[in-house]
């Protein structure tokens, strides 16, 4: 992109309004309109408070265009999306996608998604989604218990897991880009839905639902499939039930990160519940406002490490100097800088990268 094109993606994305952004750099909102449609470039007085108020690094509004990122395949969890908002999306996530295989070529240190044991598998029925669940956790050797941390699992296996902010209508997506296997996340999600978008776009990867079958609910059977085995449904909550309790439900959230609302959706899809139970219990969550946001969706969500693993060991060895790290990480110099408000500037590394 240009650094026209940068600064609109950068703004859109903040919702700043282009008379906001023009007042917070002291010029008018014409002039700024210049700047997106690249009829005027900013000085450098001007650039340094456009990256400051955009939050990011002079270098990342200045970066060349990058012709070599083509995603495919995308598959995105969501509402209905705009085409603008799916533009968006897609810039954003080649930016970042960009920087990610920069500093694994740098470092030297790639990690590739290979598919597991069996994989990829066709399914054209409910019960097929279920077993490929359960043929998944064998093949990466999970067992039946709860998953600890599904970003780090799915780093580990070579998933690229990125975080994008701004888009509303919008959880996640999978895509491919050469022989790269990528999730983006919204930024934002409680933990429970994102474990849950996570286990859904593997779904995308893995899984190829039969013309017959709706494949978006093929990626929730497996998702809820995966996070909690149909074995363990039944050990905790038994085969049939007249009624489940709130506390209850509290209890397995916090033991399997999943939704109470998933787990709900997940005893009625096996039989455990009776499809009116399902709607009461439904509609008890709509009147406490849980549909939207459930008791203690604000614990500690999970993040993506190995990308910034990389570019603070590049840093530390001396590799990349430390306004690359920056740039490749999309921090102002401040921001990298800053930990738990103190300054490590007098650390950084001298070799430019």
């Amino acid at each position: 992109m240009s650094l026209g094109e940068n600064l609109k993606l950068r703004r859109e994305t903040l919702r700043i309004s282009l008379r906001d952004l023009a007042e917070k750099i002291g010029v008018s909102h014409t002039t700024v309109d210049k700047f997106e449609k690249d009829l005027l470039v900013p000085d450098s007085q001007r650039l340094i408070k456009l990256s400051t108020t955009l939050q990011v690094p002079i270098a990342s509004l200045l970066r060349p265009p990058s012709q070599q990122i083509q995603l495919t395949c995308l598959a995105f969890r969501s509402k209905k999306i705009r085409k603008r908002d799916e533009r968006q999306i897609s810039a954003e996530t080649k930016d970042w996608l960009e920087r990610y295989l920069q500093i694994e070529k740098i470092s030297g240190i790639q990690r590739i998604f290979e598919m597991p044991k069996g994989f990829p598998k066709k399914v054209s029925s409910f019960e097929e989604v279920e077993k490929a669940a359960k043929s998944l956790r064998k093949a990466w050797g999970l067992g039946k218990g709860p998953l600890e941390n599904m970003t780090t699992l799915f780093e580990d296996k070579g998933m690229k897991i990125g975080v994008i902010k701004g888009i509303t209508e919008f959880d996640a997506l999978f895509t491919r880009c050469d022989d790269h296997s990528v999730i983006v996340i919204k930024d934002g999600l409680s933990r429970t839905r994102q474990r849950f978008s996570l286990a859904h776009e593997l779904g995308h990867c893995i899984l190829e639902a039969d013309s017959g079958i709706n494949e978006e609910s093929v990626m929730h059977r497996f998702a809820g499939a995966l996070l909690v085995p149909k074995e363990r449904v039944f050990s905790e909550l038994g085969k049939t039930r007249h009624k489940i309790t709130i506390k209850e439900l509290l209890f397995l959230k916090d033991k399997y990160g999943l939704s109470m609302g998933a787990w709900l959706y997940r005893a009625k899809d096996l039989g455990v519940i009776s499809p009116d139970l399902y709607v009461d219990m439904r509609k008890l969550f709509s009147v406490k406002g849980w549909n939207k946001e459930e008791p203690y969706d604000d614990e500690k969500r999970e993040e993506p490490i190995f990308m910034a693993s990389l570019v603070l060991k590049s840093h530390a060895e001396g590799i990349i100097s430390t306004s690359k790290a920056a740039e490749l990480l999309n921090q102002n110099m401040s921001t990298f800088y800053s930990f738990e408000g103190e300054s490590d500037a007098g650390q950084s590394a001298t070799v430019c990268g």
